[in-house]
């Protein structure tokens, strides 16, 4: 059978993609009128061609059917439906970070995600749309034998929607609580026999529930594929969105009192503005097959980013923070941001099958390079100690209990970080797995990376430069009891590059994490319902903490573990309702005395790791009806987050909560479907996540969103 993508595109767009890699077709639409077809294998670009039940790892797929019932636009809402993922500093909500089974990186930059395979999520574009989003796969425990540099916990990789030769379209129009307003178009077509066009945009405007707070956003994703011959594909991709979104850092909750104000009480200034996240990506990949057991995927990539914006935030210091003397005035620094980013990627593979003797290998062999740029310039207006007696006017403040915005003029921020950072990898990567025996499969793989790193620092004048190479392996072993039955265990690291230097001007050591797991996999009701158990066991080093020794530094010291376990089910159960359920139980913890960076607070031995919660778990069910001769489907869903640390170094903890969702969506006529969302259905007050007692963010309260689509 010659390579073509263009079956394979029909074919997984008309019946879904599985939740997981295996041939269950959970999740996917209903309808009785079309055949239905089951993908057993699928090749993907830096993947390998493996079952789920032959892969030694835990993998989570939101596939594109969830996002849709679940009415989540957004990739930190969607990630909420995996237990092994935590919400964590997201700059007041200016950018996704995340930890995944406990474990996160440099909470000053967004938390890294794959594109098609790509490092792509490093830069400041904002808060991820989905518009353009096929899946999202959640490649779980440490990945850098394939991947190299990335998140210590695992992978996100975001399958973007592909092109169809088939015309086809869809227009959406929502509208919802505090005046949200959505428009939402995707077009797809052949162009000619051999190539085909897609594209897809949104824009959305409304208030908040928080005060004077309004977000605007928009963006178009453009792809085109071109069938250059039955073995030779290319596809090209180009992302370009903005967002407006005010800098908000939440509310106070000293002392743990969750009650102390209104959670739409905002204390930042609106005279600052919205901070500005701008984004502008192109992809090009090209798939050629040798043969029909050899194929060679290459691309490259490249994303330039840049958020720009000023905001008043609540001053952490104790020395400067009037609140903690008298209750109600609140010192605020005033700091202005101007982060430019450009990430150039370009790698590629080779993968195909061979046999030594008896043994049977399914090889992948690449070669890539990263280049990430980041330009900085950060400024800071900070109030002058409470010893000198400052005035309000001095110390920016603003009553927590009746806010007076704009009532003293706005500091001027001065110069605290100027500097360009670049970092540099070259990788080559080598997996081979074999098939033992029809049961029995051993996958060993690693990757050597050459690093650089360079420093310019524009205010003291410093340069800096950084080379090292770095080695990361990877094992697993996989025993199938039957065709719907597997046993597996793992081991891998990871490492991301960190950022800046120490007291004596040298670069970091790159932070390491190694995981080892032991799970089960196993299909039940004739493979409509996938389950994976995991226990894993995880260990990171090199964390950048305070330097004692040098007050004012940094070093790359710390050390911290997690270890846990994971139960997920995905598919369909009897009387055809489908299911999505996620359960994690995450124990992670510091492994070294320490200080902190930001606050300059002790980190004891034992101390758990902030915004992780032990037990959290999804529920999503669904089921589809028929009501006058059309399509009716109902769904509700929760989501369960247990209490966790909300400040470092302190007895400050976050409490649990429980959200309820539900959704219904009715097929008006073969091209109109409506659907209601509701979220936080019982309109719970939770707080997602924090950094200390007067950085919390608040959740958002009950909203009703309605939306009228038009397919064509």
């Amino acid at each position: 059978m010659h390579f073509s993508l263009r079956s394979f595109q029909l074919c997984s767009i008309q019946i879904g993609v599985a939740l997981s890699l295996c041939s269950t077709a959970a999740y996917a639409k209903k309808d009785e009128s079309l055949e239905i077809i089951e993908v057993t294998a699928k090749r993907q670009a830096y993947r390998g061609n493996f079952d789920v039940l032959e892969t030694p790892e835990a993998i989570s797929e939101i596939n594109q059917q969830l996002i849709e019932n679940t009415g989540v636009a957004g990739l930190t809402e969607a990630l909420d439906l995996s237990a092994s993922v935590s919400r964590q500093n997201s700059l007041g909500g200016l950018w996704d970070s995340f930890a995944i089974r406990g474990f996160f990186g440099d909470e000053n930059v967004p938390s890294g995600y794959l594109v098609n395979g790509f490092n792509a999520g490093r830069g400041f574009s904002g808060p991820r749309d989905l518009s353009g989003i096929e899946r999202v796969e959640i490649l779980k425990g440490p990945k850098a034998a394939l991947y190299g540099r990335g998140e210590p916990g695992g992978t996100i990789n975001l399958v973007t929607k592909k092109p169809t030769f088939e015309q086809q379209g869809k227009i959406a129009l929502e509208v919802g609580s505090r005046d949200k307003r959505r428009l939402e178009a995707d077009y797809s077509g052949g162009l000619t026999e051999q190539a085909a066009a897609r594209v897809i945009g949104y824009y959305e405007t409304g208030d908040s529930f928080r005060d004077t707070i309004e977000i605007n956003k928009k963006g178009v994703m453009a792809s085109v594929y071109f069938e250059q011959s039955d073995r030779s594909v290319w596809q090209y991709e180009l992302e370009a969105a903005r967002q407006e979104i005010p800098f908000d850092r939440g509310i106070l909750a000293i002392g743990g009192n969750f009650d102390m104000m209104p959670i739409e009480r905002f204390l930042g200034e609106p005279g600052d503005g919205a901070t500005v996240t701008e984004v502008l990506g192109h992809q090009l990949q090209w798939q050629y097959e040798f043969s029909n057991d050899w194929y060679l995927n290459s691309g490259l990539s490249y994303r330039s980013t840049r958020l720009t914006g000023t905001s008043s935030d609540a001053e952490v210091s104790p020395a400067r923070q009037k609140l903690y003397y008298n209750g109600r005035t609140l010192t605020r620094q005033r700091r202005q941001r101007d982060y430019d980013t450009d990430q150039f990627v370009i790698r590629s593979e080779v993968s195909g099958q061979f046999d030594t003797g008896s043994i049977a290998h399914e090889l992948i062999v690449g070669i890539d390079y990263d280049l990430f740029d980041y330009d900085r310039d950060y400024r800071v207006y900070r109030s002058p100690a409470l010893s000198t007696n400052p005035t309000n006017e001095q110390l920016h403040a603003i009553d927590i209990h009746q806010p007076l915005y704009g009532q003293h003029a706005l500091p001027t921020p001065v110069p605290a970080i100027v500097r360009v950072q670049k970092q540099f990898a070259t990788g080559l990567y080598l997996q081979d797995q074999m098939r033992l025996t029809d049961n029995l499969h051993v996958r060993l793989g690693g990757r050597i990376d050459r690093l650089k790193q360079t420093l310019d620092d524009k205010i003291t004048n410093f340069d800096a430069e950084q080379s090292e190479t770095h080695f990361s392996p990877q094992a697993g072993v996989v025993y199938q009891l039957s065709d719907s039955w597997s046993l597996y265990s793992s081991y891998g690291e990871g490492y991301r590059l960190n950022f800046g230097t120490d007291a004596s001007g040298q670069g970091f050591k790159p932070n390491e994490t190694k995981s080892a797991e032991i799970g089960t996999k196993f299909n039940l009701l004739d493979n409509n319902l996938g389950v994976t158990f995991a226990y894993f066991d995880s260990t990171q080093k090199n964390i950048i903490v305070a330097d004692a020794a040098n007050p004012g530094f940094h070093t790359a010291i710390g050390q911290a573990s997690s270890k846990g376990f994971e139960f997920d089910v995905t598919g369909q159960l009897p009387g055809d309702i489908d299911m999505w359920f996620s359960y994690a139980y995450i124990d992670a913890q510091v492994d070294k005395d320490a200080k902190d960076t930001g606050l300059g607070v002790a980190l004891k031995r034992g101390d758990e790791l902030l915004n992780i919660p032990k037990n959290s778990a999804s529920l999503q069910i669904s089921k589809q009806f028929s009501v006058a001769d059309r399509a009716l489907t109902v769904g509700v869903g929760a989501n369960y987050v247990d209490e966790r640390l909300g400040q470092r170094g302190s007895d400050f903890y976050l409490p649990s909560y429980t959200v309820a969702n539900m959704f219904a969506k009715y097929d008006l006529t073969q091209q109109f479907e409506v659907k209601l969302q509701v979220h936080n259905l019982f309109d719970r007050k939770y707080f997602p996540n924090s950094y200390t007692q007067i950085w919390v963010q608040p959740g958002e309260p009950r909203s009703v969103d309605l939306a009228l689509s038009y397919k064509f």
